[in-house]
């Protein structure tokens, strides 16, 4: 009787082989794994070797060098399904005796399915994104994305942008199939509004604001950061302080354009002026606008034709309506005047003596 060594175990055999591996081992479904006879030759030369794999759902296939009855052999397990198996060798020396079979117990895991996951990509405000696996889930899978490093988690934070491969490996070690992930890169802001305005006006209470840049497809706009409109004018303003951004279609927001809509002009007051009216020696009059005064404005006695000077001379006897208009073209209301006709001389018939 002689002993042999399957490694850690020590097995008394009245045989020529045993094992050179461990008496149970645990591989994972489609594994390919080398088994060898520790002590080959140990007996009389021109020993063989027969392995066996049982139960017959084994559906892989055995090759060695020269052959199958050599000392070491390859075994790939293929298509063989999760259980638990035998893998049997005995060696049958020169005379044709056999020698006792020795056994190692062959337990075959499932590989897990390939990872399903949700991602989370980076956004206008964080740089980063996210990736979260939804399945397979279970006590004693860890996850990974390099393929290297695993944990207990499913979630994966703070990730740069770039491409990463999501893997699940079991108990057993078996490992899955790759998910490829990719966290793209963070949406860029759209570039700081430009605007054309119209200020109210005399005849117009409210203003406009046109954007002329960013503009196409996509783009969003807002004057109060809360309401966007896709059109690039806004009307009908009123007077007050207005930031006008831009959001893209990734719904990233510019740095605000500040923009005043001034109130609007207001029209002078009436004038009041001051008449010269004809007289015996004089045909004709004039008027003298006392108030209001100061620059830009300028005055009127038709309503068409205005001057900067306040006095109008030489005006025939009718009805005038005074105006003021200021320099931002708003008219004030009318003062009316009329000149009177130049009184008449009196006439004398005829001179009486007593």
């Amino acid at each position: 009787m002689k002993q042999h060594y399957l490694k850690n175990l020590i097995f008394t055999l009245v045989l020529l082989a045993s094992l050179g591996g461990y008496a149970q081992q645990t591989i994972c479904v489609g594994a390919v794994k080398n088994y060898s006879v520790n002590t080959p030759g140990s007996g009389p030369a021109g020993s063989t070797y027969s392995w066996v794999v049982t139960p017959n759902t084994f559906a892989g296939t055995i090759t060695g060098t020269p052959g199958v009855n050599a000392n070491s052999i390859t075994i790939n397990w293929g298509t063989t399904p999760a259980g638990v198996y035998t893998l049997q060798v005995t060696e049958t020396n020169a005379a044709g005796c056999p020698g006792t079979p020795v056994d190692v117990t062959v337990t075959i895991e499932n590989i897990p399915v390939n990872p399903t996951v949700t991602t989370v990509q980076p956004t206008c405000a964080v740089g980063t994104g996210s990736i979260t696996v939804t399945t397979p889930v279970g006590t004693g899978l860890t996850y990974s994305i390099d393929g290297t490093n695993y944990q207990a988690g499913t979630g994966f934070n703070n990730l740069a942008p770039g491409t990463y491969n999501v893997t699940v490996k079991n108990a057993a070690g078996c490992i899955s199939g790759i998910t490829p992930v990719t966290i793209n890169a963070q949406p860029a802001l759209p570039a700081a509004p430009t605007a054309t305005l119209t200020q109210p006006t005399c005849a117009v209470a409210t203003g406009t604001i046109t954007v002329t840049a960013p503009v196409g497809t996509g783009y969003e706009y807002s004057i109060d950061g809360t309401n966007y409109q896709t059109g690039v004018a806004f009307n009908n303003v009123a007077p007050g302080s207005y930031n006008l951004t831009v959001k893209n279609p990734a719904g990233c927001i510019s740095s605000p354009m500040a923009i005043t809509i001034n109130a609007q002009p207001a029209a002078p007051t009436a004038p009041t002026v001051t008449p010269t009216q004809p007289t015996c020696a004089q045909a004709l009059g004039a008027i003298q606008v006392t108030a209001p005064l100061g620059a830009g404005l300028t005055y009127s006695i038709d309503g068409v034709n205005y001057q900067a000077g306040t006095t109008f001379n030489n005006l025939t006897p009718g009805n005038y309506n005074v105006t003021v208009q200021s320099a931002g073209g708003c008219t004030s209301g009318a003062t009316a005047v009329t000149i009177n006709p130049q009184p008449a001389a009196p006439t004398t018939s005829a001179i009486i003596f007593n």
